[in-house]
Formats: C-alpha cells, structure tokens, sequence
C-alpha cells in the first residue's frame, strides 16, 4: 500500500513543469510580491517560486509601514484582511533612555506620527496569506524546495536550476532566476559577492517574547500627546550603545490552522470576512498579550554581546533603569513557535551583495542587502526592489535578452537605495548621543516621507513608491550626506578624548547646535509635515493659556 507520502509525491512529480520563464528564490514577501506583481502584469507568464521551508514558520521582522502596506493591496489583499488578523500600528515612537531614567514616561520623547494605518505582524501568518494570494493569482510556489546551486548553471541563454523535494531530485529550466531567499543571498553567497566586513555600523541582536509586559498603553500620564495609545508605534528605546524595541503582537502560534490555504483563502479575493467571534469560533481566539523585545547594539561601541545573548540583553536592562521598570516582572516565553530558545541573538546583521545582477539572475530585497531592523526599513526596501526589478524583467522578455546589462537600470536603483537608507540609519544611530538630536533627525526624515506618501496617496502601488520616502530625492540627499558629516565628525571629536561608557549628553550639545543651525530654515519652512511638533505646540499653548486665566 503506498504510504500518503509516497502518494504526495506521485501527485507532485505529474504536476510539475520543467520550464519556466522566471524562478525565484524564497517565499518571503520580497519572492512572493514580485512573482504576484509579474503575474498580474503578465498573467500568461509560468512564474515559479522554491521555497526552502515545508510551511512558513517563525521569522523576525514584524513592523510594516505605509509602503509595505500599500504593495499588499496592491496584489489584492486588503486592508480590512490585515486588520483582522493583525496588530495596529500608527507611526514610530522614540524615547532617549539613559541612566538618570526611572520610567519611560519620563524618557524625552518623539512620535513620528502614521501616514495611514500599518501594521505588527506574525510573519508566520502573513507569509501564509502572502503564499496562498500567489497561488490564487496563477503562481506556482512550491514549498519543501531545496536549490542546489552548485549543480545548477547561470547563463544569460538560459539557467538549469537543481532542487530536492522530498528527497527526490529535480531540475527546472528558466530564462531568469530571482533570488529573493533574505539575508542567505544564496545567489551571491555561491558567487563569492557577499559582504558582511566592509560594513560601518555593524551590529548584533538579541531578542525574544515576553508576556505580562508593564505595558506602556497601560500607563495614564504621558507628558506629550500623541494620536493613539503608545502601543500603537513600533517603540524605540534609543542609548548610546545602541537600542531596543517595543512591539506588540497578535500571536496565533496556537491556531493549528493558520498556515493553510484553506483557511487563508477566506481573508483574499472577493469572500466575505469573518468577524473576530466568528474566527475565534472557527480558530480560536488569539492571544494580544505578546510584545517582541529585541535590543540592536553597535559593535564600536557594544563590549557585551560578545560575552553571550543574556548576558547583553540583562546587562542594559539593568544599566538603563526605564528598561528594567517596563520588564520588571515580564515573563521571558521560553519556547515561542517551537524555536526552543527564550532568546534569539544574530550577529553582524548588516550586509550586502556587492553584485545584484548577473547573467540571468538578479537578486531583489534582503538577498541584496540587508541595512538593520531601525525605523523598519526591511520590508517597505525590500518591496521597492521588487517592484523595481518586475519592471526591469517585463523589458527583459520583450528584449529576449537577460544579460547582466539590461537590469543595469535595476543594478543602478538598487545601489541608490542602499546607500541612502545605509545614510539614514546611520544619522538615527548616531542621533542616539543626545535627545535633541533624536527630535531634529527625526523632523528631517519625516518632512520628505509625509510629503512623498501624500504625493502618491490616491495612487496604486507604482515606481514612485520606489523612492522609499522620497529617500532619492536630490535635495533629500544633499541635507542627508551633510548631516553624516557633522554628526559622524562629532561622534569622532569626543571619542578621542572620551570612551563611550564615560559619555553624556553634554559632549554632544556642540552637535545639536550645529544640526540646529543647518535645518532651521528646512524645518520652519515644513513645520506643517510634522504633526506631533504641531499638536503639543497647540497643547502647551492652552496649558499657558489656562494657567495665565487661574
């Protein structure tokens, strides 16, 4: 009698294709969203997608914004879908923590406020939903699937990809291969073109779940206002080693079910929605009271993770007081999603792949580069090089040519792309010195996000949503790279004299006066673009106000 494994197999081997216009690699959002992109744009298209893993499974990366959020309704899943299944999440929220801190509320504090409603995800559950949109647009995805470089051939006159399915070989034949397989860049990895050495700012992560948080929506007294509940922001904890965030999450690690298309398929395409009672009858209700703590440390300036995951993590628990009073009495989930570890860690995090294109094959997202997880530019980037790279592939088939020459427009963007977001994750890190710093910096990004997400509002997912907020503009950029300069120059100028655990806040106010002086114009001239300036400007003006009439 065959056994249900041998079964699957014969069912598999009769539905396979053997040749493909364009494989990609990974069923992340980057893999999925660009093979749904190229489908839609070219529904007679055999687009394939090898996806290591049998089902989705744990993954860290949680925080969406504005972009990300955009590109999923783009492909047809919708937003009423995503609130459903998902955490809200309404802006970013920085608080600059040092030792004098005993509780967050006392954290000078900025709230870069939402474009439009996002989102903390499972990553489990949406790339789940992402898979099962895919398959429901005409896109093969086949899970369990394990590429072979080393006996496959790269050519602009064609590729033969090797894979093993269920301990049975396989090949496929494609004019391109997509390598979309995140921080393994298998592509570039095979090629010898990856780099994690020639990075600034290296860093490490330690992370984990906890429960029974002392949970900053529960707090009542915050001396600024804010649109929603603090929550509700993807929270930043900023000190001068490095930071850590704060994120909510609706967990459905319980629902046995949540990985299959079958219950996925009710949240896509034109089926009513569920109400939550009718998914907690039909699921299981789940749980809302896990938060992903994670700490993200500069290697210049970290002496601890070197020393072992806890260690680093109770270390600045301890050393910064409003991160030990949040935790204080937190539960540590030892074995979330099956991983078997309290905390997870991953060292030198940065990284990219010197070459993104290649004689039949490019590699889009996390597979060509890889910033840090600050200000979540992970997912909204990663998009943007998917969408980049569709276009850059419908001319490719029209040419006939896949030579590395004709993504040089992609090769381009990409380069681009990763050097201003490298730019501007480095001007956050470092605005970490001061607290002052953190509001300017942050009022300078924001002004030309805002402004960019409102240009584009009414629009469907398009090539200017590739400009990540409006991050290549050129006068962006010009303000951008100065600022480095005299933030990077400072940070060198009190090294020299001091190490980094022997300084404060007063070695940078010469910093914060330069930044001040270079963006006083830029900011007064687009105060309007940053809202929560505005709205406790409104506030202390009332408070002053009914204070001068007692």
């Amino acid at each position: 009698m065959s056994t249900n494994t041998e079964l699957y197999g014969d069912r598999f081997r009769k539905s396979l294709q053997s040749e493909y216009q364009v494989a990609v690699i990974g069923a992340g959002p980057q893999g999925i969203l660009y093979a749904s992109w190229l489908k839609q744009a070219r529904p007679e298209l055999q687009v394939v997608v090898l996806e290591r893993e049998e089902k989705p499974k744990f993954k860290i990366g949680e925080s969406t914004l504005s972009g990300f959020c955009k590109a999923l309704r783009s492909v047809g899943i919708s937003q009423e879908a995503l609130e459903l299944l998902f955490f809200p999440k309404n802006g970013l929220g920085f608080f600059h923590v040092d030792e004098s801190i005993e509780n967050v509320t006392e954290a000078p504090e900025y709230i870069l406020e939402t474009f439009d409603e996002t989102f903390q995800v499972e990553r489990r559950l949406l790339d789940g939903l992402l898979i099962a949109n895919a398959r429901r647009l005409g896109v093969e995805v086949i899970q369990g699937a394990r590429v072979d470089l080393a006996n496959s051939q790269l050519s602009d006159r064609g590729n033969t990809i090797a894979y093993r399915h269920q301990q049975q070989k396989y090949e496929l034949k494609s004019q391109l291969v997509v390598d979309a397989s995140g921080t393994a860049s298998v592509i570039a990895r095979h090629l010898g073109l990856y780099n994690k050495e020639d990075v600034d700012f290296q860093s490490n992560a330690v992370w984990g779940y906890f429960k029974n948080v002392n949970r900053l929506g529960d707090r009542t007294y915050w001396p600024n206002v804010a649109q929603f509940s603090r929550d509700e922001y993807t929270q930043h904890f900023c000190f001068r080693e490095g930071w850590m965030w704060y994120i909510p999450l609706v967990s459905w690690e319980n629902v046995p079910d949540a990985g299959d298309d079958s219950m996925l398929n009710r949240f896509l395409g034109s089926e009513e929605l569920p109400t939550k009672e009718e998914l907690a009858a039909l699921h299981g209700c789940p749980k809302e009271d896990i938060i992903s703590i994670g700490m993200v440390l500069r290697q210049d300036r970290d002496p601890k993770f070197a020393q072992g995951r806890k260690v680093a993590f109770d270390h600045y628990a301890k050393q910064y007081p409003a991160i030990g009073e949040m935790l204080e009495g937190a539960e540590l989930i030892s074995d979330l999603y099956g991983t078997q570890q309290p905390l997870r860690a991953r060292a030198n995090i940065r990284g990219y792949a010197e070459q993104v294109v290649g004689d039949g094959w490019l590699s889009i997202g996390e597979a060509a580069f890889f910033v840090d997880p600050l200000i979540s530019p992970g997912l909204t980037g990663g998009v943007a090089t998917a969408y980049f790279a569709v276009q850059s592939t419908l001319k490719a088939i029209d040419r006939n040519n896949f030579s590395a020459s004709t993504f040089a427009d992609y090769e381009s963007f990409a380069g681009k792309l990763y050097e201003a977001l490298e730019r501007d994750n480095q001007l956050v890190y470092m605005s970490f010195n001061h607290p002052k710093a953190i509001e300017l910096i942050q009022r300078f990004q924001e002004i030309d996000a805002r402004r960019h997400f409102n240009q584009h509002i009414m629009s469907d997912y398009c090539l200017a949503d590739t400009n990540v907020w409006g991050i290549l503009n050129p006068i962006y950029q010009s303000l951008q790279k100065q600022l480095w300069q005299i933030m990077r120059q400072a940070e060198i100028t009190v090294g020299k004299t001091k190490a980094v655990n022997e300084q404060s806040i007063e070695d940078y106010e010469l910093m914060v006066e330069q930044i001040q002086a270079y963006l006083a114009n830029y900011l007064a001239n687009h105060s309007e673009l940053t809202p929560y300036m505005l709205q406790n400007e409104v506030t202390k003006e009332l408070k002053t106000e009914f204070a001068c009439i007692d």
